[in-house]
């Protein structure tokens, strides 16, 4: 149920080793955060992007300080037998780019140096995740050229209207097609055509 909260934020009421209390409109909502989240956090204000878990006796919300480290741990609750308490426990222990190299690698060690997670749930861990990294991290896209950079501020402006997500990925489309001395509106006409394409 994370889609009913996305994020929150506001004062820190009360801030404890593994959660925070934030003081929105008269209420102290008591929130699960990673450690780190909660030594790190401004008592001033705080945001964190939270999921909801709803079960028939209680009312269970986690915070984390990144979109990324909230991803993580939905990702870990799809893992059969895991639970929130330990998928929060990984979160917890390795941030995102640790945990991701960790399976990307297939280090088995880094998961079982987490309390509560023995050499099995480590294995399906690594066997449920890895066919899923891509969602979890996108491969990183290459950095654009100058030129491409005009073409895509043309190509998402209010004129045409198209998302920066689809130029990006009609410019890799084409990448190889697009020479330095090529002009920037030959550029913006072929990715044009592959944005208009069927």
């Amino acid at each position: 149920m994370s889609g009913l909260l996305e994020y929150l934020e506001g004062p820190v009421a009360e801030r404890g080793e593994d959660f925070l209390i934030l003081a929105l409109g008269g209420v102290g909502l008591r929130i699960t955060v990673p450690p780190r989240t909660a030594q790190a956090a401004d008592p001033a204000l705080v945001k964190l992007y939270t999921h909801l878990i709803v079960r028939d006796d209680s009312l269970e919300l986690y915070g984390f300080g990144s979109r990324e480290e909230r991803e993580m741990f939905v990702g870990l609750l799809a893992v059969p037998q895991l639970g929130p308490r330990l998928a929060f426990r990984l979160v917890a222990a390795l941030p995102p780019e640790e945990f991701i190299a960790a399976i990307r690698a297939g280090d088995l060690s880094a998961l079982e140096q987490v309390k509560g997670i023995g050499r099995r749930t480590a294995q399906r861990v690594l066997v449920e995740l890895a066919g899923r990294l891509s969602k979890l991290a996108p491969p990183a896209t290459t950095p654009l050229s100058e030129k491409e950079q005009v073409v895509l501020k043309a190509l998402t402006s209010k004129a045409l209207g198209f998302s920066e997500a689809e130029v990006r990925k009609a410019l890799e489309s084409v990448r190889g097609e697009l020479t330095q001395d090529m002009a920037v509106e030959d550029m913006i006409r072929r990715v044009l055509s592959v944005l208009s394409g069927p």
